[in-house]
């Protein structure tokens, strides 16, 4: 409708206008009118609409523009619901927050965080770990010897050391040989010896044997053992520290000088072996030694300060000038063993000696001072000469069922009792010291139930006027 309108008016304004009945129209002049009339149309058009359309902004002015948009910056995620404040950035000059750091919760995951708290202590008053020693000129690690080899120097052993049955292991003076379980693995390191070995210390350079722990417990490493070796093994002027047995043997024999077992669970173990030691210590064990079916010959050597000092059964053993000292419970303890002490002393245990069954004998030794009876024997057969029990808490002897004899011996001061029966077996005890000449005082001494019935079972008659020269 809007076309119709335009060219009626223009075909009425051509006629009103006389010039232009007499021009001629060419192809560009005809041209031109139509781009004119295009604009004329778009123009009417656009006024019809916002006259159409916009009525209301008649007579006011409207201004367009039109504003190219810059690209909107990237919406900002909200914060989680509970959250006191965004994380803050990481800035290297101040402490992270709190919430960065690991929880207690993400520790306890973690396999390698669990490993690394055995070793961190549970609170700050607990003791510190103690110190692994990991420097050492030469590592072996579950190594087994089958040529001969020597060592020297500092020797870390990591799991066991094997000797060959054919191989000598040879440790030159002054070398430090220190044990490590293996990686991976929970059992005690050892040294293991089929073979041969030869340590040869010296006083002034002895051979030590110890953990890879600075202040060594019993128990932290295995220990030596002798394994079916019966050849010339021998141990000089060795220390062995914080083993679970300082020496071991089983079905084997070697020699000892100057060896120093310490803090140990058990200082010389012999099962079915044999064993010459002198000038020896074995100090702070749990057991000093223990022998089962074995041979021990033991000469100018200390026993102190361990639980018990010598536990043997069904074995034979000699120790000549041994100091047994300070044990908590018995100096030597046998059960039917072959003995023979001589120039020994056992002083402030709780009691010197305690003998079941077996039979043996006792030469110039010295019980004195042990918190019980100085030697009590069972159901064994024995043979005391020229020996000393004075000082003790307990009884000097105390006898239940024993038989034999003491004779140029010293009884004196005795808080229990010089000398007590408790079984039925007769025991000579004729030509001693009792501590007087008076009968009675020494009768006062000598506890026998039978003596009421006339059936006297100890004979201390007849008896030494003064204290003999030879008794220690």
């Amino acid at each position: 409708m809007n076309f119709i309108c335009i060219f009626s008016n223009l075909n009425v304004c051509l006629i009103r206008i006389p010039f232009v009945k007499n021009i001629r129209f060419s192809p560009a002049f005809t041209a031109r009118c139509l781009l004119l009339g295009c604009l004329i149309l778009t123009q009417a058009g656009c006024q019809q609409l916002f006259h159409a359309q916009d009525a209301p902004l008649k007579g006011q002015t409207v201004t367009v523009s039109m504003t190219v948009p810059q690209p909107p910056p990237p919406a900002a995620k909200p914060l989680q619901q509970g959250s006191e404040q965004p994380v803050p950035q990481k800035n290297p000059q101040s402490p992270l927050d709190s919430r960065l750091l690991p929880t207690e919760t993400s520790l306890h995951t973690d396999p390698l965080a669990i490993r690394n708290q055995v070793d961190v202590p549970a609170t700050s008053q607990s003791k510190p770990a103690r110190a692994v020693i990991d420097k050492a000129g030469t590592v072996l690690v579950n190594k087994t010897v089958a040529e001969d080899m020597v060592l020297r120097g500092t020797v870390l052993i990591k799991g066991a050391l094997v000797v060959a049955p054919q191989a000598t292991l040879r440790i030159d003076p002054g070398t430090r040989i220190l044990f490590a379980s293996a990686p991976g693995s929970a059992e005690l390191s050892r040294l293991v010896v089929q073979g041969r070995i030869v340590a040869n210390g010296t006083l002034q350079q002895p051979i030590l044997f110890a953990p890879a722990l600075n202040q060594p417990l019993a128990g932290d490493w295995g220990g030596v053992v002798l394994l079916n070796s019966e050849k010339k093994n021998s141990f000089d002027h060795c220390r062995i520290e914080g083993a679970q047995t300082g020496i071991e043997a089983h079905f084997s024999r070697f020699s000892g000088r100057g060896v120093m077992v310490t803090k140990s669970r058990t200082g010389i173990a012999l099962y079915d072996s044999e064993a010459g030691l002198q000038g020896c210590s074995i100090s702070r064990c749990d057991r000093g030694g223990r022998l089962a079916d074995s041979e021990l010959d033991l000469r100018d050597s200390t026993l102190q300060e361990n639980r018990q000092g010598i536990d043997a059964q069904r074995s034979s053993f000699t120790l000549s000038s041994v100091k047994v000292l300070n044990n908590s419970q018995e100096g030597v303890a046998a059960d039917q063993c072959r003995f023979r002490l001589t120039s020994s002393q056992f002083v402030e245990n709780r009691s010197g000696l305690r003998l079941t069954g077996g039979d043996g004998q006792l030469f110039l030794c010295r019980f004195s001072q042990n918190r019980e009876s100085g030697a009590e024997l069972v159901g064994v057969r024995v043979r005391i000469s020229n020996s000393s029990f004075i000082q003790n808490s307990g009884v000097g002897i105390l006898l239940e069922n024993a038989r034999g004899s003491v004779v140029g011996s010293v009884f004196s001061d005795n808080r229990a009792g010089n000398l007590q029966n408790r079984g039925s077996e007769p025991f000579a005890a004729l030509l001693n010291w009792w501590g007087s000449a008076d009968e009675k005082q020494i009768l006062a001494g000598i506890h026998d139930p039978e003596r009421k019935n006339d059936t006297a079972l100890i004979l201390f008659a007849p008896f030494l006027k003064e204290r003999p020269v030879t008794a220690p």
